[in-house]
């Protein structure tokens, strides 16, 4: 396909008058001189660039002193003036007034005078009183382009589709056919994928692949292909140099999909790859791509690096995101970096912060409201507020990706129908190099074990896990793994003041993560170890901290109304409504 001309035709719009005023009256001057040597005479005068910059602006004053040097095309200006005074030698008496009385208001302060879209018909086009065949005809422009993301951002499908027939409809060259139907139907792939409109994609796909088949479009067809690998989930790109480095990192998502039984060891390999085809794309093919994409193969670090059970690196890496991404952009590589498990306000100030928000387009905007979502439902179900959770919050989950049991789960009566699930997990989690569900399983396993009265063989596995889990920050399989220690210590009669240490431990992290119902249960046995070891005012301290817990968790489970989650609410509903109002 061959690349478009250059807009054949030219409409004098007000800037166009102030441009050549400001020429006119810096070369008919000759006080300009002096001002060439004053720009001309200080550091690095003698520099090769200074010279030429002395002898171009000399020869500008001689190309367009006179009409028939104002053709030398070779002078930029001269090239300006000439194109001017063409347009306006075809302007008739109404084009005149036209733009007198545009430039006139536009020196007033109104902007939009004089910018507006002219439409080239035969009947109701007076302006030009002569006519080329650039003139009589209307070419592209960017304005249905412009609505086609605005419905994008927006979440108007309609609108967005209509604008997009428009603008790829429009006139581009001589040739009957465009050539550029297979970027429409690209685009729309794009879109209906966005919106997890997967079949929708997939069929357009097909007609898109055909279409750039046809045009001869080798670019675009590159970009079909690329599209219907990642809509198949157990298959990721072969690396090429025009492979742009986010179609890599996305990789990372579908081997992180256990369904695909892929170790992280891929999803390492993968992030390097993105990391090299970013560096090749600067260094090679001199593209420059957003700024923002640079730190999104950190902001997939941090989650593989989680995944991995390495929370310091993890932090390290959302930490660099924070700092260095723009707030407020249309990016959402903010939005990939989870909360801090146990931070329940720490998590929902950063959320909304208007700098992680502002500019998201509608899909993102219910990523962000259904991790607040998240937060909240989490926050309450360790609470043991499940009327709360069940009537206020259910009833206003935002649309996303939802499993019950990250929230609530049935207890089995009998041990023995879990073993087998927990046995394959264990295996799985060690395989697949996911070593942070590894080490909850284990602190499982060895809970079941003291179940079954092998106190000995559970202690030993836990303390075998325990100088991992202790550097990790607070989790509550952290916590439990520390109360299930002093379960063994007790039971092998070790020392009485190691286990209370252990209990002191698990009190403080249960508190911190709001687990008030644990924390009843780890106050009780520590009164108890205090009273065995006859220590009284610790015992009092305990006991009564285990009725004042107590009844702080009764008064949360009778409230089904918090004016805080409103509050949060009714934000979310304001910043989606500005949002789609744009």
């Amino acid at each position: 396909m061959d690349e478009p001309p250059p807009p054949a035709d030219h409409i004098l719009r007000p800037h166009h008058i102030a441009l050549l005023t400001i020429l006119m009256m810096a070369f008919k001057d000759l006080e300009i001189k002096k001002i060439i040597s004053e720009i001309t005479s200080g550091p690095s005068a003698d520099a090769e660039e200074c010279s030429e910059f002395k002898i171009a602006i000399k020869s500008i004053h001689d190309d367009i002193n006179k009409l028939d040097k104002m053709a030398n095309f070779l002078g930029i200006f001269g090239f300006f003036c000439r194109r001017c005074y063409l347009t306006f030698s075809k302007l008739s008496f109404a084009g005149l007034d036209r733009l007198c009385q545009d430039y006139a208001a536009w020196c007033s302060g109104n902007s939009s005078a004089g910018y507006g879209i002219i439409q080239k018909d035969e009947l109701s086009n007076d302006l030009l009183l002569f006519k080329t065949h650039a003139d009589r005809r209307n070419w592209a422009q960017p304005l249905y382009y412009e609505a086609w993301e605005k419905g994008q951002v927006v979440g108007d499908e309609n609108l967005a589709i209509e604008n997009l027939r428009r603008f790829f409809e429009q006139r581009f060259h001589e040739s009957n056919d465009s050539g550029f139907r297979p970027h429409a139907l690209l685009n729309l792939v794009r879109m209906h994928y966005i919106e997890g409109e997967y079949v929708a994609a997939s069929k357009l796909l097909t007609e898109a692949i055909n279409a750039a088949r046809t045009s001869g479009d080798r670019i675009t067809l590159h970009h079909c292909t690329r599209f219907a690998v990642a809509l198949e989930s157990f298959h990721w790109l072969m690396i090429q140099p025009d492979i742009h480095p986010l179609e890599v990192l996305f990789d990372v998502s579908k081997l992180l999909d256990e369904e695909n039984d892929q170790p992280l060891n891929a999803a390492f390999i993968k992030i390097f790859q993105a990391v090299g085809l970013y560096d090749h794309w600067l260094d090679v093919q001199f593209a420059l791509p957003a700024e923002d994409l640079q730190w999104a193969q950190h902001a997939v670090q941090s989650i593989v690096w989680r995944e991995a059970g390495c929370y310091k690196v993890s932090d390290l890496e959302e930490n660099i995101v924070l700092a260095f991404t723009e707030p407020g952009s249309e990016s959402n590589t903010r939005l990939s970096i989870k909360a801090r498990q146990g931070n329940y306000n720490e998590a929902l100030a950063l959320l909304i912060d208007p700098s992680v928000w502002r500019g998201l387009i509608v899909h993102d905007y219910s990523i962000w409201a259904h991790q607040i979502w998240h937060v909240l439902a989490l926050r309450a179900t360790r609470r043991g507020q499940l009327r709360l959770y069940r009537e206020l919050l259910l009833p206003r989950r935002p649309t996303g990706p939802f499993n019950q049991k990250e929230y609530l789960f049935n207890q089995l009566e009998q041990a023995t129908l879990g073993i087998e699930y927990l046995l394959q997990a264990v295996w799985h989690s060690e395989f697949l190099c996911r070593f942070n569900l590894y080490r909850t399983c284990i602190i499982l396993l060895a809970d079941i074990g003291l179940e079954f009265g092998m106190s000995k063989r559970s202690r030993q596995i836990l303390e075998e896990i325990m100088p991992q889990v202790c550097q990790l920050t607070i989790t509550p399989s952290t916590v439990i793994s520390i109360f299930d220690l002093y379960r063994y210590n007790a039971l092998s009669l070790a020392s009485p003041l190691l286990g209370a240490s252990y209990l002191s431990m698990a009190e403080s992290d249960f508190q911190r993560l709001e687990m008030y119902r644990a924390m009843n249960d780890v106050q009780y046995m520590l009164s108890i170890v205090y009273h065995n070891l006859d220590m009284q005012d610790e015992r009092q301290d305990a006991a009564k901290r285990h009725i004042e817990t107590g009844d702080h968790q009764q008064k949360l489970e009778m409230l089904v109304f918090d004016e805080e989650i409103l509050k949060i609410f009714d934000l979310l509903a304001t910043v989606g409504d500005a949002l789609a109002s744009r």
